[in-house]
């Protein structure tokens, strides 16, 4: 015959637990890198344009950001509002508060349906404030979202 043996209850082994914190810091390290920070808080609402080709910006110090759209949450299109880097202004603002900075490159964030005339005037702006270089900024479009058959 069989000998049966009396059930007795095992214990779960212990889990190893040495190299949890090298997997949290890897994991914290990948996300840090990968993350970049919003130095600016976005005090307008804009729909950036659609374009086939982009260059990246690879300096990324003295910039000033400029951010034309409208009021956030608004769908009257009436009131455009600049935003200077962090702060609403108005048009004629824009060479004095740029007077003591040291920022060569601006970067317009404009709505696509602000008029062109007001680009040109911050354009003219940015002129009068030493701003020479600037930068447009835009998103890429499907491929297939701009192909024009004439």
């Amino acid at each position: 015959m069989s000998k049966f043996r009396q059930f007795t209850t095992r214990e779960v082994p212990s889990l190893n637990t040495a190299s949890l914190p090298d997997l949290v810091f890897s994991t914290l390290f990948f996300f840090m890198i990968l993350t970049t920070m919003r130095t600016v808080s976005l005090q307008t609402q804009f729909d950036i344009p659609a374009v086939t080709e982009l260059q990246k910006l690879e300096e990324k110090s003295h910039i000033t950001y400029v951010m034309v759209g409208y009021k956030p949450g608004s769908s009257d299109t009436s009131g455009m509002l600049i935003q200077l880097n962090s702060d609403l202004i108005t048009l004629d603002e824009i060479p004095a508060r740029l007077e003591n900075s040291d920022s060569q490159i601006a970067v317009l964030k404009i709505d696509k349906n602000i008029p062109v005339g007001l680009v040109q005037d911050i354009k003219q702006q940015l002129r009068q404030a030493g701003i020479l270089t600037i930068h447009y900024s835009a998103r890429k479009s499907p491929k297939n979202l701009l192909n024009f058959k004439n």
